[in-house]
Formats: C-alpha cells, sequence, structure tokens
C-alpha cells in the first residue's frame, strides 16, 4: 500500500494544481482540480463520494507569479467565497457573486499561499469561479498554470480511491457482480456504458485469431478490459477455448462483407499516407512493428491481417462503434477511398506475431454452454444468459475481503475468478476503492467523468493542455517518411491542433458537443490534414463536464443585441487598410485570406457560433497567453491601441469587432 501512495505522491507533484476537500453532512472528500471553479444543480454530486445536498468546498495550495504583480481579484456565481492569499483575507462575498472587487494586492514574485472558501446554496445548486485582473490586462479567470499544489497521504488516498472507482466501472465489474437494487437514476457514468455488442463474429473474425484472443487477450492488446477467462495451466482450457471459438465464428450471416483490401502499391502507399496525415500515430504502433508501447500505451495494429476476414476491415473503418458505441476508437467518416487505402496499407504492412493454439476441434454447442457458464452475456449483449447466476452480487463483494479471492487477488488466491491482468498499482487503487463501499457509484460526478474521458478516450494524445505536450508531438515523425512519395507533403500551413486549457470556457456548450458528436456541418480547420473525430457517445456528457469544470452553465445560452454604429465599426477594424487587417490571416466567406502562407486562422463568420464572449476577449487581449505558439499578434498591449477607432480605445474596439462578428453568419 505504501508503494500505490507514493505512486500517487509522485503524479500529484507532478501534474496537480489545487488540492479540493469537499464537506457535506459530516462527510468529507478530497480531489486535485486544475481549477477553482464548479457549476451543479441542486440535488447533483459535487465529488465522485459526496451525494448532493448542501456543502462546502475548501481549494489549497499556491498561486504562482513569474514577476511582481498588482493584482484584483473577484469572484462570479452565487453562495458564500472567501479568497486568502500568504494568510490574508483578500475578499469575502455571499450572495450572488461577482459585484465586489479585492483591493489591488501586491504579490512579489514566486508562490503565494492560496486558500479558496466556498459554501454552495442551501438546496447544493452551486456556481462559481475566480477572476483577477491588473493594468497589463483586463479581468480574466486565472488560468491553470497560476495554482501549484504539493502532495499529501489523504489527497494522495483519495486520488487512489478514484482510480479504483473507475477501474470498477471500465473492467464491468458491476456486470458480472449485478446490484439487489437500483443503483440511482442517475449512477457513475461509466457504468450506463456497454461491452461491444456479438453480431456474427464468424463473418467479421478470423477464428485462429479468436482462439488467441480468447487465450491471451492482454497478449494481443496491453491494457485491454477483456479478462483472461481460461488458465493456461489447465489441461481444459485448450479444448474450452476451442468450443467457445466455434460458437463464436458459427454465429454469422453468410453474406460477405466484401472484398479483400487491393494489394496494388499506389493504394498502399495512398494509405500510408492518410496514417500519417490522420495522426494515427496519436493512438496506434504502426502494422510493421510488433513491439509494444509501453510508456505511449498505444494500441498495436500488427494483428490486423489475422484478424479481420476479407472485408471486415474496411467495414470496421467505415462504423468503428456500429457494435460498439462506447469504443475509444473513433468514427473520423473516412471517404471511400480512404477506407480502401487505409485497409489496404494496415493489412499489407501487418505482421502477424499470434501466440500457439493447440490444433483441436471445437464444438459450438459445448461453446454456447461455456459462453453461458462464464456469464459472456452479461457483458456482451447477442450472447445467451444463464437463467440462474453463479456470480455474488455487488453487495455481496463489497463485504468480503479482496485480498483473499476473487479477481482483485494475487493469482494464487483468485480461484475461479477471470485474469483482469491489472498493474499492482491498479490492483491496489481497487482494494482502496473497496473499502468505501459501493455507494459511489450511484453518483454521477459530472466534472469528473469528463476529466477521465478525456484521458481514457486520449483527447492528451493529439491535444495539449496546461503546458503538457500532445503524444503526438514526439510520436508523429514515425509514420513522416508514409509521405515521402508525396511532393510538398512537409511544406503546408501550420498543422499544430488547437491547446485545449481553456476548452470549457472557450466554446459554447453547443458547439463543443456538436464537434465532438461528428454533427458539425463544416470544417473549422480546413488546411490541417488531420481532422476531429467523432466521438458519438460520449459528446453530450464531455461537452457538458467541460463546460462544468470551468464553473459554466453547460446548458448556457447566448443573446446578442447588435449596436448598428459598433457593427460599422467593427467591419473597418478588421479590414487591412482601416483596421488591424484581420482578413489576412482569416477568410471571410467566400473570400479568402490574402496573404496566409504560413498560418491560417478560421474563417471569420464561424467566430459567432463557436466561441464564448470573455474568452474571447482573453484572445484579443494577449493570444499568446493562451497559445504560447500562436502566430496572432498583440494589438494592444496595456489596452492601448494603435488604432485611432474609438479614441484608441482597445477594449471598445475588441468589443466592436464582437458586434460585428455576431452579424457574420
Amino acid at each position: 500500500m505504501k508503494l500505490a501512495l507514493l505512486f500517487f505522491c509522485t503524479c500529484l507533484s507532478l501534474h496537480a494544481q489545487l488540492i479540493a476537500e469537499f464537506r457535506s453532512n459530516g462527510k468529507s472528500d478530497r480531489r486535485i482540480d486544475r481549477l477553482p471553479a464548479l457549476w451543479l444543480k441542486a440535488g447533483e454530486a459535487p465529488s465522485a463520494f459526496l451525494g448532493g445536498g448542501a456543502f462546502e468546498t475548501t481549494w489549497s495550495g499556491k498561486i504562482k507569479l513569474a514577476q511582481r504583480q498588482r493584482l484584483t481579484f473577484s469572484f462570479e456565481g452565487r453562495g458564500e467565497a472567501k479568497l486568502e492569499i500568504g494568510g490574508e483575507e483578500i475578499l469575502i462575498e455571499q450572495g450572488e457573486l461577482g459585484t465586489a472587487r479585492s483591493a489591488q494586492t501586491r504579490l512579489n514574485p514566486g508562490e503565494h499561499d492560496i486558500i479558496i472558501h466556498y459554501k454552495s446554496q442551501p438546496d447544493g445548486a452551486a456556481h462559481f469561479r475566480l477572476w483577477w485582473e491588473e493594468k497589463s490586462f483586463p479581468r480574466q479567470t486565472i488560468p491553470p498554470s497560476a495554482f501549484v499544489s504539493a502532495a499529501d497521504a489523504a489527497t494522495s488516498t483519495a486520488m487512489q480511491q478514484r482510480r479504483g472507482r473507475e477501474l470498477f466501472a471500465t473492467q464491468h465489474c458491476s456486470k458480472c457482480h449485478q446490484s439487489e437494487i437500483l443503483l440511482g437514476t442517475d449512477p457513475m457514468q461509466e457504468l450506463q456504458e456497454i461491452a461491444p455488442l456479438i453480431v456474427n463474429p464468424g463473418d467479421r473474425l478470423d477464428e485462429t485469431w479468436l482462439r488467441a484472443w480468447l487465450s491471451e487477450p492482454h497478449t494481443l492488446r496491453p491494457g485491454t478490459t477483456m479478462p483472461q477467462l481460461f488458465d493456461p495451466k489447465k489441461p481444459e482450457s485448450a479444448q474450452q477455448i476451442a468450443d467457445l471459438t466455434a460458437f463464436l465464428v458459427s454465429m454469422k450471416s453468410g453474406i460477405p462483407l466484401g472484398d479483400a483490401p487491393p494489394t496494388e502499391e499506389a493504394t498502399i502507399l495512398a494509405g500510408g499516407a492518410h496514417f500519417h496525415k490522420l495522426g494515427c500515430a496519436a493512438c496506434h504502433t504502426t502494422p510493421d512493428q510488433t513491439t509494444p508501447d509501453p510508456s505511449g500505451k498505444r494500441i498495436p495494429l500488427h494483428n490486423v491481417a489475422a484478424k479481420f476476414k476479407p472485408g471486415a476491415l474496411a467495414a470496421f473503418l467505415k462504423a468503428p462503434n456500429a457494435y460498439a458505441p462506447h469504443r475509444g476508437m473513433p468514427d473520423f467518416a473516412l471517404k471511400e477511398e480512404e477506407i480502401r487505402s487505409l485497409s489496404a496499407f494496415l493489412t499489407a504492412k501487418s505482421k502477424p506475431t499470434l501466440p500457439a493454439q493447440a490444433a483441436l476441434t471445437g464444438d459450438a454447442e459445448r461453446g454456447k454452454a461455456i459462453a453461458t457458464a462464464h456469464h459472456c452475456g452479461d457483458c456482451h449483449a447477442g450472447l445467451p444468459i444463464a437463467e440462474k447466476r453463479s456470480t455474488p452480487s455487488l453487495q455481496k463483494i463489497f463485504a468480503a475481503d479482496w485480498t483473499s479471492k476473487g479477481c482483485v487477488a494475487p493469482a494464487e488466491k483468485r480461484g475461479a475468478a477471470p485474469a483482469l491482468h491489472l498493474t499492482e498499482t491498479d490492483r491496489l487503487a481497487l482494494i482502496t476503492f473497496a473499502q468505501t463501499g459501493s455507494s459511489s457509484l450511484t453518483l454521477n460526478d459530472k466534472a469528473e467523468a469528463a476529466e477521465r474521458k478525456f484521458h481514457s478516450l486520449r483527447c492528451d494524445a493529439c491535444h495539449s493542455r496546461d503546458g503538457l505536450p500532445a503524444l503526438l508531438d514526439s510520436t508523429h515523425a514515425e509514420t513522416q517518411s508514409l509521405t515521402a512519395h508525396i511532393a510538398g507533403a512537409n511544406e503546408k500551413l501550420d498543422q499544430s491542433r488547437p491547446h485545449l486549457t481553456f476548452l470549457g470556457e472557450m466554446l459554447q456548450p453547443s458547439f463543443t458537443q456538436s464537434i465532438i458528436a461528428g454533427t458539425l456541418t463544416y470544417k473549422p480547420r480546413p488546411w490541417l490534414d488531420m481532422r476531429m473525430p467523432a466521438y458519438s457517445a460520449h459528446a453530450s456528457s464531455i461537452s457538458d463536464g467541460f463546460a462544468r469544470i470551468h464553473g459554466i452553465d453547460p446548458a448556457e445560452k447566448t443573446t446578442h443585441t447588435s449596436d448598428a454604429a459598433l457593427v460599422a465599426i467593427g467591419k473597418d477594424l478588421i479590414s487591412a487598410d482601416k483596421g488591424f487587417g484581420c482578413t489576412t490571416c482569416h477568410g471571410l466567406g467566400d473570400t479568402k485570406p490574402t496573404a496566409a502562407f504560413e498560418v491560417q486562422g478560421l474563417y471569420l463568420e464561424h467566430i459567432s457560433s463557436r466561441l464564448r464572449r470573455e474568452w474571447y476577449d482573453r484572445w484579443m487581449d494577449n493570444p499568446a497567453s493562451v497559445t504560447p505558439s500562436t502566430k496572432m499578434p498583440q494589438y494592444a498591449p496595456g489596452g492601448e491601441s494603435p488604432n485611432p477607432a474609438l479614441n484608441g480605445n482597445a477594449a471598445e474596439q475588441y468589443n466592436a469587432i464582437w458586434q460585428y462578428l455576431q452579424t457574420v453568419k
């Protein structure tokens, strides 16, 4: 246990921002927050281990400054709030928050202790955000990079419990160990997700690969949640695997899914180019790489040729979520040519290394009985369900000692339970979670759920956040040679992906949902080779949670009233002859940017449906404070504009541009 706590402490010291402690009805809970922000409806769970109702939160840590600043602080929201810095009370407010400002506070370079107290409304509804401002920048929320906190044992234990709770849900433990009572009306998000449906696997999957998968799933896909059902030390296991495989391959329509992938070199080369341009190396190793990637945890592809029957890989690429709506593989809305060439490339370059299997003939009827006895249908719809359960209920396993028997116990104590192939750290996290009981499974902690999805869906593989680089920044070079045959392939406009540090406050929640769902009708950055794929089953919950992380109402509706005079001024200000020359890099309607040679900006008509006003103000004031690598210049340092319009007042000029952009559709 000490080893696991040391691991969690190390993680906290590297990546922590603020320690958040929640208190309600005599109970407490802790977690790490990137920001001191909340948005909750009455009755919603403020954290993974506290139910709805009135609560208090204290964020503690340090605020760090690179230089001396004279700062003014303020709140936003409802409830009661108090800010302390360096042991001194800076601001206190209650009721409707945001009408007061602190006195100007001088802080020297370095780290200063910070404590933020917040008390919800009596019914548990909560809304809180923390802002600052200074002569050099306008009022804006404090960025995550300004906070840091040190690890402590209590927070380490709480984070370990969270990891165990997540593992319990994502390993589908509650599918086999079903609850004797309803787990609330809105339980933990991952409990509402399903494992892949078993629909005609005999049409899609190769029998030899299926045997290998059932025998050693963790060797074919490290990190898989598919347990090892059969003990390789038992002589009867090989026959059971053969029988279960025979049953699965007997489930088929008999209708071929299509032809085998093309084999001509030109098509294979085109598929390799697509593999690189789409950034597949963010989540996958190349199909000719047979060694795993334990640090990047990328999914191997070297067994693709051995896995799919003719036409099945193309069908999968066309609709990867058809039989698995919660699968991590997103939908890229691939064109027919892309599907054809990608399947050709992956198949041609695949180097299968399947573990050897005994040459046994399987019996489908016996296999059906094995699937029933092992409760395979509890996880996978489409398989038979046992009339009588042989697995203990959820309530019974939480009353048991997980170290002495069952799935989480050491191998010598596991008994007939399947092997989950947990790391020692994960096993200890599950054991720590078990000690909290099952009540947290009834809570849908929406902000925390979105943060979990940020990592489990590998958003950080393509996007940087809080100064941490995306994995693709280091892995993309591995596949660059796949475009060597294309003239000028590496001489394109800037190919960097959006930073996600301010995502929740940057985009309107409805826009975030549409882009994650794949329902957006245009590509915001058409010059990028990559594209944002769709995670349709997760779009609503992720957009909801990202807004909450920043203390924003996920159902926020924006309204706008135009001032005709300001609209006219704003139109002039984006022009090259009277304004800032925005149209040099940003297109507008049918008019393309005039000189976007190295970098291009989004088309201006997209702004009104995408951005929230406060983020626009932050961006216009100092773009590099949001995205350090941006080519967007800072036009008015200190708020003093070189343009004479509106008496050179930069804030008013930016407001006029905003007014104009709201009229551009």
